[in-house]
């Protein structure tokens, strides 16, 4: 696991960084958001919706290997 560095609140550099390592164009999220929780939807649209909610989920972009987590914000921005 790593953290990526700040500044980190642009979903675009998040998913540049999530392909270098090998994550295609679909992801699996579980996330506080309903509407997208459960469900296998494109990376970039997750990542938009996701960065800087400030609630937390989990992007699965390869099964067991490599996903995201954005934590619950508490006082500035959430580790990611």
């Amino acid at each position: 696991m790593i953290e990526i560095p700040k500044p980190n609140s642009n979903y675009k550099d998040i998913h540049s960084l999530l392909t270098s390592y090998g994550a295609g164009e679909t992801c699996y999220v579980i996330s506080w958001d309903q509407e997208i929780d459960g469900k296998y939807l494109p990376l970039v649209m997750v990542l938009d919706r996701v960065v800087g909610q400030g609630m937390p989920s989990l992007v699965s972009c390869i099964p067991g290997k490599l996903a995201y987590f954005e934590a619950e914000q508490s006082f500035g921005p959430p580790p990611r």
